[in-house]
């Protein structure tokens, strides 16, 4: 119990910043109940919405910008800067119409303008956005992207001060849903011409969503407050929130329960059934849209062999990672797409009928005629981010190769250097996860696409998915595009591209004090819909 001890130590810190915070920034002492402390994972490496990376990101900037689009409380599709959208005939033209007087939270006037300047700047290559290639479908987005034309001519273009049109190059019905996503969002063009890279610092902070960022001290919090000129500001009813990176599962649920905390995203997984009897009603559980799965670098040998990467996926128990170590709070994937995407069958790999018997027996055999066994094994280095939950998987997954004939060296680091080094390719085998941008199928599938580089990890490249991905992308029928998807996907998974492993759900330790919660497949909570009751 010595470790309360030591929790209790922490959180008079935590008081103490806290008051600092509010001094730094003369801000008024405020209720409790309009004071939010919320618990998001790994701390981001950058706020900048072109830029960020990650969930803990993704959660900050729903609450510091908001794009034409964004999600209610349930987490469905509404507008949010667009008040209206009309869309041409042949579903290639969209036209946006803004709310009127929106404003950016220094009160400098929003208008479509700004949104040019922010899809130009989200395709320009010297931004090196990682979702850029999702707006490939607007005209010319891939050739600004590559650097084959100039940014000025990418289909996006201010009508006038309030409407901002989008020219597409094949009907893309999914496109309102797209401008909900991160990357979408409009970033302030005179901050960013003024501080350059230092724009995201609290001190130049400048954003559109419906709180500020007021201050971030490294590796404690970030604090925001509640920000005056958004649109619905009067319906805001959180003053102040405290965003704590937190990468420890074990240290994530002592803070919780000491009372730091009103939500956290990290617990150990191993504690679920502990929670469930002993705080009954904070744990809330959602079946979500994302992905766990081991990528292999397709660009090195031996992992250019299909018959090892079938292998290694063989010899993965997946109904015994989820049941054993993640307390069922996940479901087994042999599909990349997820079964909560809307409009889509996800096609699982060929051998996920057979016993696990049959599959090791199949793995070895196959690893043999590949060169390898226990006698003289595949050595295999595997990357990923160290927070419990993690460690426990790749363990788990080194036995289950080493009996097939593969040995693997754990190498863990913190998220960021995951992510640098499978962009890279300086990597060999990667434990990695994707979650959607955007709720449709081609979020998945496109991070496969040999042109692809800045999500398509794996270096996978095969030229009949590639073909049936672009038809799919030029189809106007929803249907014939849908089965052009699955086809792709068939040829993914029997190629392994990738081992799927899990689809993840959205975890959360909520207490109950905090109000207008709801569990919805995006994980998406803003907290401009929440209020706290204490």
């Amino acid at each position: 119990m010595g470790i309360f001890k030591h929790m209790g130590i922490m959180r008079t810190v935590l008081v103490a910043l806290a008051a600092v915070a509010a001094a730094v920034t003369t801000t008024p002492v405020i209720a409790d109940n309009s004071v939010f402390h919320r618990g998001i994972g790994n701390e981001p490496r950058t706020l900048d919405p072109h830029r960020a990376i990650g969930t803990s990101a993704s959660i900050l900037i729903y609450d510091l910008f908001e794009g034409l689009m964004t999600v209610d409380r349930e987490g469905r599709l509404t507008y949010g800067a667009a008040e209206a959208y009309e869309v041409s005939d042949d579903g290639l033209t969209y036209v946006f119409r803004l709310r009127e007087n929106l404003r950016w939270s220094d009160g400098t006037p929003k208008t479509a303008e700004d949104f040019v300047f922010s899809f130009r700047r989200l395709m320009d290559p010297q931004t090196a956005a990682r979702y850029a290639s999702f707006l490939y479908l607007i005209e010319n987005g891939r050739a600004v992207n590559t650097g084959q034309a100039d940014t000025e001519t990418l289909g996006v273009s201010a009508v006038d001060e309030r409407h901002l049109e989008i020219r597409l190059t094949n009907p893309a019905p999914f496109l309102p849903d797209l401008m909900a996503a991160v990357a979408a969002v409009a970033v302030p063009r005179h901050a960013i011409e003024q501080h350059g890279q230092q724009w995201t610092r609290p001190a130049n902070f400048v954003g559109s969503g419906a709180y500020r960022l007021v201050q971030a001290v490294p590796q404690t919090y970030l604090l925001a407050e509640r920000n005056a000129y958004h649109y619905d500001a009067d319906n805001v009813r959180i003053e102040r929130v405290f965003y704590y990176p937190l990468e420890n599962d074990s240290a994530s649920l002592q803070r919780y329960r000491a009372g730091e905390l009103d939500l956290t995203l990290r617990y150990p997984a191993d504690q679920t059934r502990w929670i469930e009897r002993n705080l009954p009603g904070h744990l809330r559980s959602s079946p979500g849209l994302g992905t766990g799965f081991i990528l292999l670098n397709i660009s090195r040998p031996p992992f250019d062999d299909p018959r090892v990467r079938r292998a290694l996926s063989l010899a993965i128990d997946r109904e015994g990672i989820v049941n054993r170590l993640l307390e069922g709070q996940v479901e087994p994937a042999y599909s990349l797409v997820p079964p909560t995407i809307d409009n889509y069958t996800p096609q699982k790999a060929s051998f996920h009928t057979m016993s696990m018997q049959e599959r090791m027996a199949e793995a070895r055999r196959l690893m043999q005629e590949a060169g390898f066994s226990q006698r003289d094994p595949l050595r295999v280095a595997m990357r990923y981010d160290s927070q419990d939950t993690n460690n426990n998987i790749v363990i788990a997954v080194r036995a289950m190769w080493r009996a097939v004939g593969a040995n693997m060296e754990m190498v863990n680091s913190d998220f960021g250097a995951v992510i640098a080094d499978a962009r890279s390719g300086n990597y060999e085998s990667a434990l990695y996860a994707w979650f959607a941008a955007f709720n449709d199928a081609s979020t998945f599938l496109g991070t496969l696409d040999s042109t692809n580089r800045s999500t398509n990890f794996a270096r996978y490249a095969n030229e009949e998915f590639d073909a049936l991905m672009a038809a799919a992308s030029a189809s106007p029928d929803l249907d014939e595009r849908r089965a052009l998807m699955q086809q792709a996907e068939r040829v993914a998974m029997e190629d392994h591209a990738l081992i799927p492993v899990f689809f993840y759900s959205g975890q959360r330790l909520v207490n109950p004090v905090v109000q207008g919660w709801v569990d919805n497949p995006r994980a998406a909570n803003l907290t401009r819909y929440l209020h706290i009751e204490r």
